[in-house]
């Protein structure tokens, strides 16, 4: 797969030294490069997901700071590696503070160390975006098993009484031929919408509980118990 860099500043000069860098253990290396602000912002409020492995931002730019750019949030989980060639003191505070996975000086683009930590900084953000995913489709998970949950309590009630009736006319002597062929026909229909349901529970895994002798499904927060035990 290629290797994709988003490179954000104005030196043509570093910009080129940075890509022979990275060429030379990324030889797939894919570059989309700006040389202001102005047009990155433009570029990146359009694609709100952007397929970049790693992000090089300068801090000084001539329409802007790269810190300031950083505030906006428009790089969502990408990293980024705030360069620069100002040594003054307070700028990696700065750039880490507005979101910089890494502040790295121009001048160390060169060293033998800058490969080992251009791959550390994506492999830690790959594990990181991972564990963000995790967390957000437990989260969906736990919700859907709450609405399911919901769902099945909530219907279980109503069909409850719905197939207690169709019983008590199924099995009445004095009710007519149709009247009992419409109590079955409503006690078979009652029947697969509460099979439909307990499976559906079943496969989200939804814990149930025994209410009344009866196996029901318990809604989170919801108290579970256990009559057979009394």
């Amino acid at each position: 797969m290629p290797f994709k860099a988003l490179i954000i500043d104005d030196d043509s000069s570093f910009k080129m030294l940075l890509e022979r860098r990275l060429k030379s253990f990324f030889p797939d290396l894919i570059v989309t490069y700006f040389n202001k602000l102005t047009p990155a912002r433009e570029f990146l409020s359009q694609n709100q997901n952007p397929d970049f492995d790693i992000v090089f931002l300068d801090e000084h730019l001539p329409d802007g700071r790269g810190a300031e750019f950083l505030s906006e949030g428009l790089f969502n989980e990408l990293a980024v590696l705030s360069v620069s060639s100002d040594t003054a003191p307070e700028i990696p505070g700065k750039t880490l503070s507005a979101g910089a996975t890494y502040f790295l000086s121009k001048t160390s683009v060169s060293e033998p160390l800058f490969r080992p930590l251009v791959e550390g900084i994506i492999d830690r953000n790959k594990i990181q975006r991972e564990l963000s995913r995790l967390k957000m489709d437990s989260l969906v998970v736990d919700t859907v098993r709450t609405l399911v949950g919901t769902l099945r309590h909530e219907i279980n009630n109503p069909l409850g009484a719905v197939l207690g009736a169709a019983y008590l006319l199924s099995n009445n002597a004095n009710a007519s031929a149709d009247q009992k062929e419409a109590a079955q026909l409503v006690e078979s229909s009652g029947q697969r919408i509460k099979h439909v349901l307990d499976e559906l529970c079943k496969a989200i895994e939804v814990e149930s509980v025994t209410k009344a002798n009866q196996k029901v499904f318990h809604i989170p927060g919801d108290k579970p118990w256990d009559d057979s035990k009394k």
